[in-house]
């Protein structure tokens, strides 16, 4: 061969050689292999052919085969580029120590390869031995030309895995500053967003969108970090940009989050079929549907979907699955099967996070505990309404073992008023100091009807307040009537439960009527001007119960004055948006009352509805004195309470006039 052909060999290998590493990195492992077969087919003992054959049997899951290749190419050439897949495939068959080895071997031929010393670092945190992987990464990232980009990011990700957060941070505002794509942006905001410093994700993912405003990775980020923030129509302005740019399921499912926490259901309904048919298989977008079905007052179609969900092959990780499963046991309690949905809402323990003294005291199984010994009871992921609702079944449990109550201080000098036959002793606390030393067990304050095998709503006495409530024998001037018109707005569906402010104007009106707020000074919102506010400040709930025993009537939508008043046994006007919570469902609405008729109307004009005579509402299993006024239909917030109040002014009207009480 003459110099001439030679060099056009060399430059023919050379191009081969070129195209086969392209197509590897192309992940085209087909045309790799043909070109690296190619030129083992012209040299049997080519090195770099043997070891582009390695790289292609590990791309294939084949490390064995790497393994055998790649130790030829050494033999052939002990100083070559080799030692990389060889550590690689000595990795993926499990062979540690040997894949340290090799890597060090590499290191030593090329000690200032980049792509090595990142290879290292990988293979050495696979291997264990982190303090080498991160000199590994130091060292790459001095060595890469500026802005070392892919070394810096790489380094920060090796960081944020092994819980060094704030120089992961570092690392990443660094990238950020020197290369400020899109991509290293989503990652610095992912990141600051996962240790909590929504501020600065926000700044971030605001700069990258006055870079790019069509970003929609940013803005689905964005949205999401809104909607965390309680921001709903802001987080669902940006998603909706987000799925106009960029449609992700993902996003489609947060925006349906966003519209159903807004009242928007209808919007919701349809950003869920979307998000489902981008994803059909993502079991945590058909929860976010099913919640939506449930909370549109489709109790049945939810409960469906649920059990969907849960038998699904495979079944879905476990936090999903726990959460479907309570899901499910909220759809069979608003059905009225007490004992199957109290069984099955358990499963919130399985992703609440846990009381200090589970991991210290056993759970309770209902049963008697050893002389002396007592049972904590302590309240975990939910309101205080709830609290209020529930606290009924201590009385149970005090009727089989002594109690040690733990409770929020708001609550304290409240539930000393717990009222009932109690055979054993209960001590109120507010901070379980883990020095109680007669506790022998523990349960959630609302594991209780389950842990007591209840099967329906327990005979009703009231329970809460220094006294039970008692109508004034005296005829005032004026009704005094409690008014709560909203709850806690970080509740996720408050913009549905709540009434705005205007749309209560017509209650101003009720001349016989005088207004106190249930709503301590300095909640979030307002009081419309007709309200007189008498709370002091600093009050707990015993505060407020002492208010609501000077009331004829509380009205309130559905939160905790109108517990605090059900338990007390004062008469209560629920205000109940439509689907609303399963407590209020009609499974749990008392049988009409035949002989309890209207005052001083004739049994034709008991059974009529309209403008001018009001209709004795149903009342409620849990509080007998409590009356429900739900909305009729499915309606967005600004038109769902029209015809509630309507009812209400007319109800009141009758009470005004002695007609009604």
């Amino acid at each position: 061969m003459n110099a001439n052909s030679a060099d056009r060999h060399d430059t023919d290998r050379q191009d081969i050689l070129a195209r086969a590493h392209a197509a590897l990195r192309a992940g085209d492992i087909n045309a790799a292999r043909a070109c690296f077969a190619t030129l083992r087919a012209c040299r049997v003992d080519d090195p770099d052919a043997l070891h582009g054959l390695a790289c292609v049997a590990l791309a294939a899951g084949r490390a064995d085969l790497a393994i055998n290749l790649a130790g030829q190419a050494l033999r052939l050439a002990p100083h070559g580029p080799f030692h990389e897949v060889l550590a690689r495939a000595l990795l993926a068959q499990g062979h540690h120590v040997a894949a340290q080895a090799a890597i060090r071997a590499a290191c030593l031929c090329q000690p200032d390869d980049v792509p090595v010393l990142l290879a290292c670092a990988d293979i050495m945190e696979a291997t264990g031995d982190t303090w080498a992987a991160g000199q590994s990464y130091g060292r790459a990232v001095i060595l890469s030309p500026a802005p070392a980009v892919q070394a810096r990011r790489l380094h920060a990700r090796f960081l944020w895995r092994r819980g060094q957060r704030d120089a992961a941070i570092q690392q990443m505002r660094h990238v950020a500053r020197q290369v400020p794509a899109s991509v290293h942006m989503h990652e610095l905001a992912e990141m600051l967003l996962a240790h909590h410093q929504r501020e600065q994700a926000e700044e971030v993912l605001r700069a990258a969108l006055a870079r790019r405003p069509d970003d929609g990775v940013a803005l689905s980020l964005l949205g999401a970090l809104m909607f965390a923030g309680g921001r709903m129509r802001q987080a669902a302005a940006v998603l909706e940009r987000a799925m106009a740019h960029d449609p992700h399921a993902e996003t489609c499912s947060n925006l349906g989050l966003a519209r159903m926490a807004l009242g928007d259901m209808a919007g919701a309904e349809r950003a869920f079929a979307v998000a489902m048919c981008l994803r059909p298989d993502d079991v945590r977008i058909a929860l976010n549907h099913a919640t939506g079905l449930f909370e549109s007052g489709n109790v049945t179609q939810a409960a469906t979907a649920y059990e969907t969900i849960l038998t699904r092959d495979p079944p879905p990780e476990h936090d999903t699955q726990a959460r479907a499963r309570f899901n499910l046991g909220v759809a069979r309690l608003a059905q009225g099967q007490l004992r199957q949905g109290w069984a099955m809402w358990e499963s919130r323990l399985d992703f609440l996070p846990l009381h200090p003294s589970a991991c210290r005291l056993p759970r309770w199984d209902g049963g008697t505990l050893p002389t002396g010994k007592k049972l904590l009871v302590y309240m975990t992921g939910q309101g205080l309404g709830d609290a209020v609702h529930f606290l009924r079944y201590v009385r149970l449990a005090v009727q089989r073992v002594p109690v040690v109550l733990e409770v929020p201080a708001i609550l304290r000098r409240l539930a000393a008023t717990l009222a009932g036959d109690a055979f054993h002793s209960m001590e109120i606390i507010t901070h379980d100091i883990n020095k109680n030393l007669d506790v022998a067990a523990q349960c959630d304050l609302f594991s209780l009807p389950h842990l007591l095998d209840t099967d329906g709503v327990p005979p009703f006495m009231p329970y809460l307040g220094e006294s039970p409530w008692r109508q004034a024998t005296m005829r005032k001037e004026k009704l005094r009537v409690g008014l709560c018109h909203a709850g806690n707005a970080a509740y996720r569906f408050d913009a549905r439960r709540s009434i705005a402010v205007q749309d209560l104007s017509a209650l101003g009106g009720m001349a016989g009527t005088e207004f106190v707020s249930l709503r301590p000074k300095g909640t979030d919102g307002v009081d419309p001007a007709f309200v007189r506010q008498e709370l002091p400040d600093g009050a707990d709930l015993l505060d407020t119960a002492r208010l609501i025993a000077t009331l004829d009537l509380v009205i309130s939508v559905d939160t905790l004055s109108a517990h605090l008043a059900g338990a007390m046994g004062c008469p209560v006007w629920l205000l109940c948006r439509f689907g609303g919570d399963w407590r209020w469902s009609a499974a749990f609405d008392l049988p009409a009352p035949a002989d309890r008729p209207v005052p001083g109307l004739s049994p034709m004009e008991n059974g009529m509805q309209g403008d001018a005579l009001p209709v004795l509402r149903p009342a409620s299993q849990w509080y007998p004195s409590l009356r429900l006024f739900r909305q009729a239909s499915l309606q967005p917030p600004q038109q769902a309470w029209t015809q509630v109040m309507t009812d209400l002014c007319c109800a009141l009207q009758a009470w005004e006039a002695g007609i009604l009480h």
